[in-house]
């Protein structure tokens, strides 16, 4: 075996040992299972007055994967936000955000009915230690994980009717995809060995929050609308799906449902 051969494996190895628990010695390996639900939507009228009725909400999640690093908010004023030129409101920024070591994953993709009961993902491969944030990728299903074709090829599936005061009424079918997992969402537990899980709640609120549904457009010959692409309504729900405080995560005593 030649020198570049000899040292291609004495990295990977290396690698491999740092995959979860980085240079902890003291760290112990575990698993713990994680579950992902959703909270309830209010009927309170959103950031641009409609009130929103959900009949649908699926979102393909996995993998999820748990890190040391804190996230910080930044103390500095908020930076401008172009989004509000649309027609949204400009939210507070994240601060600086280190990911550190990994402490744990779960490396399955599900798709989640967040309208129905508790979903689990299955255990997550992880070691004791602090824990400060979490990473969630909401990736594009296959036809193994969405064996019934709920979200038609897409990350996340909305639908029902939204309503404002003035007697406007949308019933609308939208989906969307992120570029990127979302990175940055707080977690914070000092994690040993007690038993049990990980709850991943999404706050359905915050996801339709920045909509203006009077920008839905093309509906079909049933009356449903959809949200065209660049509209304000598409990147409002971008926004809501990629906001790192629309999840939050707990640690539940007993194991995931």
């Amino acid at each position: 075996m030649n020198r570049r051969h000899l040292l291609t494996r004495a990295l990977a190895l290396a690698a491999a040992s740092l995959t979860l628990g980085g240079c902890d010695s003291g760290a112990e390996r575990r698993v713990f299972g994680v579950e992902v639900a959703a909270q309830a939507l209010s009927t309170e009228p959103n950031e641009r007055g409609w009130s929103v009725q959900l009949e649908r909400a699926h979102v393909s999640v996995g993998p999820v994967r748990f890190y040391e690093g804190r996230v910080l908010l930044s103390r500095r004023a908020p930076r401008f936000d172009w989004y509000s030129l649309l027609g949204g409101t400009a939210h507070a920024h994240p601060g600086h955000y280190v990911p550190g070591d990994a402490l744990g994953e779960v490396l399955v993709t599900r798709t989640v009915d967040l309208l129905g009961e508790p979903t689990s993902l299955g255990d997550a491969s992880a070691v004791t230690g602090e824990y400060g944030s979490m990473e969630l990728s909401l990736p594009a299903p296959t036809a193994t994980t969405d064996a019934q074709g709920a979200l038609t090829g897409h990350a996340v599936r909305l639908a029902g009717t939204a309503r404002n005061a003035d007697g406007g009424s949308v019933r609308f079918d939208v989906v969307t995809d992120l570029p990127a997992p979302v990175a940055g969402v707080r977690f914070e537990k000092s994690l040993g060995m007690e038993a049990g899980h990980v709850r991943i709640t999404v706050d359905l609120r915050k996801w339709v929050d920045r909509i203006d549904f009077a920008t839905a457009t093309d509906p079909d010959t049933d009356g449903i609308y959809t949200f065209p692409a660049e509209s304000q309504a598409s990147n409002a729900l971008v926004r809501g799906v990629e906001d790192t405080t629309a999840y939050v995560v707990t640690w539940e005593e007993g194991a995931a449902q």
